[in-house]
């Protein structure tokens, strides 16, 4: 039997993933510091130790021997470094701020990053002053160091850009922000530039079948990068109608510019919501024949359901960023129509006149209709 070894394995994704590798006959176990033990896991052997640094990670893998190592967690460079010339297969998950534009989109001409975004678009090879540059660029250091390992022979590598995973357990999930506006009793949800943003999101079940993917295709798979994303994206605005509708009742948006959007940071997080982030997912369809588990909408109603069942507290989540300051968004809603009343008074202008571009001619064989087309 061979045998694989899963460090992390306790997030949104962990369970599929552990599960998958069971129903492919592998002895599993789990490499994690034991800090988060979350009910329903598949009952696999536990490794407890730190997997962020050198030494601890030699210290509790110490004579232990894997065919497939799935680093899903901790410090993925030292993780690699152990396992090159030890394991067959080694697969790493890594984010989607490899991509140059993402959280600097100003880097980019033009502005942001591409529509849609594939897996050869410019990355952060370089790190400017920015924190942000600093961090993406630390993510692609970490990407290529794997790949090099892997093209050098020390394993059959493969390396997956995960965007925002939702399902349960999540360690900061965005959707309660719009979940408890409506158990609350809230009527409108606060987001900038009328919501239009889009950014790319993938469902916990579905994250984890890439990955399982990888492993039944080895030599497809081989030093590949992929892209992880459900088939179906949609909307800032989109997905908080979903997830306020599974909740119970469809929060309407009030819109406001992005320089008053602070009420809606809990979903937009580090993105500027004038770049849009949609990547594209054809390689892994056409590659490793990726197709979604469970659809998006049906993935976004399971995951109401459960942190309707299973609510957000400090206790468990102290880091939450939502400060729910009802009080606050009542007011800014109020000011904000105020204003706008007063531009319009103050500043009158009056809107373009369209017309359609082609002719409509009333009879045969006229020349240029009315409106000189």
């Amino acid at each position: 039997m061979k045998r694989a070894l899963v460090v992390g394995g306790t997030g949104p994704t962990g369970p599929h993933v552990l599960q998958g590798l069971l129903d492919r006959g592998y002895e599993t176990t789990i490499f994690h510091r034991g800090t988060h033990e979350p009910p329903g896991l598949p009952d696999v052997e536990h490794i407890h130790g730190d997997p962020h640094f050198e030494e601890t990670i030699a210290e509790a893998l110490d004579g232990r021997e894997f065919d497939l190592v799935l680093a899903m967690y901790g410090r993925i460079r030292f993780i690699a470094d152990y396992f090159a010339n030890r394991c067959e297969r080694f697969l790493a998950v890594g984010g989607i701020p490899v991509y140059r534009g993402l959280l600097n989109p100003e880097d980019n001409h033009p502005y942001g990053l591409k529509v849609p975004t594939a897996e050869t678009a410019p990355l952060m090879t370089e790190a400017s002053d920015s924190k942000a540059a600093k961090f993406g660029n630390l993510i692609y250091e970490t990407e290529r160091h794997v790949l090099d390992l892997g093209e050098n022979g020390a394993f059959n590598s493969s390396y997956f850009r995960y965007p925002a995973i939702y399902g349960p357990r999540q360690p900061n999930p965005m959707d309660w922000s719009v979940i408890k506006r409506v158990l609350d009793g809230r009527n409108h949800m606060i987001l900038p530039e009328s919501g239009l943003m889009i950014t790319t999101r993938c469902a916990a079940r579905n994250a984890a079948q890439y990955l399982l993917l990888a492993i039944d295709n080895p030599d497809e798979s081989k030093n590949q990068v992929y892209n992880c994303v459900d088939e179906d994206q949609f909307t800032m605005r989109q997905w908080m109608e979903l997830v306020s509708t599974f909740a119970g009742r469809k929060l309407e948006i009030f819109s406001v510019p992005k320089e008053l959007g602070a009420p809606a940071e809990p979903l937009t997080r580090l993105l500027d919501v004038g770049n849009h982030c949609f990547l594209d997912g054809s390689k892994a369809r056409n590659e490793l024949g990726y197709r979604d588990l469970i659809s998006a909408q049906q993935a976004i109603e399971e995951n109401v359901l459960w942190y309707v069942e299973n609510p957000v507290t400090a206790e468990e989540y102290p880091n939450y960023p939502d400060p729910f300051n009802y009080e606050a968004e009542d007011n800014l809603m109020a000011a904000y129509t105020k204003s706008i009343a007063a531009l319009k008074e103050e500043v009158p202008f009056e809107k373009p006149k369209y017309y359609h571009s082609y002719a409509h001619p009333k009879k045969p064989g006229e020349g240029p209709d009315h409106r000189g087309r």
